[in-house]
């Protein structure tokens, strides 16, 4: 089985607008703004693009706090993960004229203020159900530390796109 390759992942975290009900948030965020950046991603790459926490609403987070994990809950609305082997990639969707147009729309329903970003590698053990990227001794697949965490910083800054 063939090592995998490097995937980076940039995941916002967002807050819908105060008084905005989280079905307005849902309609808007899936339905025009999810659907309209997928395309845009697309062209330039992107290898996947995904709403997760896709939607943090009462009723998930009431599920949540019934299961009594010990852990604190992200209260974050909606998250929104971007896959990509290379940065160049994120950089020309950052410069691109439509996914400019697309956050300036976003605005009345995104607390911009308080989104939060972390950029990530992912390590995929079990996909579809299936056991991957792990060889027949049960042993990881995956680059060494070293390969994963090498990581070239960006030659310029992302445009503004908000």
């Amino acid at each position: 089985m063939a090592k995998p390759e490097r995937v980076l992942r940039l995941t916002g975290s967002y807050y819908r607008t105060e008084g905005l009900s989280e079905e307005a948030f849902y309609d808007f965020m899936s339905r025009r703004h999810g659907a309209e950046c997928a395309k845009i991603h697309e062209k330039y790459g992107i290898l996947k693009y995904q709403l997760t926490q896709a939607f943090n609403t009462a009723s998930t987070r009431a599920l949540l706090e019934s299961m009594k994990l010990p852990y604190a809950i992200d209260d974050h609305d909606l998250q929104i993960e971007y896959y990509f082997k290379d940065v160049s990639s994120l950089l020309a969707v950052s410069a691109d004229e439509e996914f400019k147009a697309l956050h300036v729309e976003a605005t009345p329903y995104v607390r911009l203020d308080e989104t939060t970003v972390t950029l990530t590698w992912i390590e995929v053990y079990l996909e579809d159900g299936k056991l991957v990227n792990i060889d027949g001794q049960g042993k990881s697949l995956q680059p060494s530390f070293a390969e994963q965490s090498d990581i070239q910083i960006a030659d310029k800054p992302a445009d503004k796109y908000y």
